[in-house]
């Protein structure tokens, strides 16, 4: 008996850092690994979002009626954002997402992320960062 309880601590010890290590981003791999390319991609639209979201606040440092518009609407953003997310891959309180869409599950809902958020960046820019304030 307690031959079998050192060996399944050893086994459960041995596999406890595989598990620990971050899954490597692999365009040709496994689901996992696509899983981790498109979280990826998601962290990097959200750096592009806040790079962007930033310089639009420093613009607007001395105006502080559009500086608290702009933060106020970009708090309603994300909340749309994500309220479409849960509209496009509907889970119940009681459901799990993996049953519902399978194991692509985290990538379609990353990559839904990021094309959401590359818009927001795209329609930031646009309209406060390359839009001089005579453009009407």
């Amino acid at each position: 008996m307690i031959r079998v309880l050192i060996s399944l601590c050893l086994l459960l010890g041995a596999a406890a850092p595989a598990a620990a290590q971050p899954v490597a981003c692999d365009p040709g791999g496994s689901q996992l690994e696509l899983n981790a390319c498109a979280d990826r991609e998601f962290k990097q639209a959200d750096d592009e979002l806040n790079a962007a979201y930033r310089q639009i606040l420093a613009k607007l440092a001395g105006e502080p009626v559009a500086l608290a518009k702009m933060k106020a609407a970009q708090r309603v953003w994300v909340q749309l954002r994500d309220a479409d997310l849960e509209a496009r891959y509907p889970v119940g309180a009681d459901e799990n997402p993996r049953f519902l869409y399978g194991s692509m599950y985290p990538m379609l809902y990353s990559d839904a992320k990021a094309a959401l958020t590359r818009a927001r960046t795209a329609y930031l820019r646009k309209e406060f960062l390359e839009r001089s304030e005579y453009d009407l």
